[in-house]
């Protein structure tokens, strides 16, 4: 078993490296293999699916890997939240196709050997020029029952392997700031409620995120993901698509 991290799709904007990782990965991996996208996966977004999303539905489908993601701030919870939740290698999932599942929220998962602890959504900072329930839903920000949930789960864990959000928390951003010249990062909120309630309530090796749109060298134990398929494993089949 393997298992692959890279950040942000966008439905159809962003696939370039996920496609690209195809390419690499051809005849090498199978279903008991994973890849997983640190949020705003984007193609559950219109209802019914436009054309385009309805293919890259059946693109996912038909990869040899299975695909995992959790949610960002760019993605329909409407729909998400409709979809009947199953139990899936130790926590709650949205299965949307056979082998393409979303990661519910505050879950802990037991992955190619590997225990991660998924944390999604977060902040638009571009929300005030979107519509409600057609380009933006409130849901993207956990509810105060989800991070009641979440900092329940995260204090009865103990340690975990890796954990798993689309936005950091709020004293990674400040260390980035610090460390390299001009780096920007919508700290908020959320972010803030992540450096709280879930940085330090156990042990882990390394926290995994996406959100800002670019690849910064590895700040143990943070890695920042966007145009990188991050190897975990060290197979050799790691991209990184510009």
């Amino acid at each position: 078993m393997a298992v692959f991290l890279t950040g942000d799709t966008h439905g159809s904007i962003d696939v370039g490296k996920v496609k690209k990782f195809a390419q690499v990965a051809e005849g090498r991996l199978s279903r008991d293999d994973y890849l997983i996208i640190l949020g705003d996966f984007g193609v559950i977004w219109h209802n019914p699916p436009s054309s385009v999303e309805a293919e890259l539905l059946d693109w996912y489908e038909a990869a040899p890997w299975t695909t995992l993601f959790i949610d960002g701030n760019h993605e329909n919870f409407d729909m998400l939240d409709a979809m009947p939740v199953e139990q899936w290698h130790g926590g709650r999932v949205h299965r949307v196709r056979e082998h393409l599942l979303h990661l519910m929220r505050g879950e802990r998962f037991e992955i190619g050997g590997h225990s991660f602890f998924v944390a999604g959504g977060g902040h638009s900072i571009d929300a005030e020029w979107r519509v409600p329930h057609e380009s933006w839903w409130e849901q993207e920000s956990p509810s105060e029952e989800e991070r009641a949930y979440m900092a329940k789960q995260a204090a009865e864990l103990g340690s975990v392997d890796y954990v798993l959000t689309h936005v950091p928390p709020t004293g990674c951003y400040e260390r980035y700031r610090k460390r390299w010249k001009g780096f920007w990062g919508p700290s908020d909120e959320y972010t803030d409620w992540l450096e709280e309630h879930i940085e330090g309530a156990f042990a882990y090796k390394r926290w995994f995120f996406g959100h800002l749109h670019f690849d910064l060298p590895t700040d143990e134990p943070h890695t920042l993901l966007f145009n990188e398929v991050f190897d975990l494993e060290g197979t050799g089949l790691t991209t990184y698509t510009l």
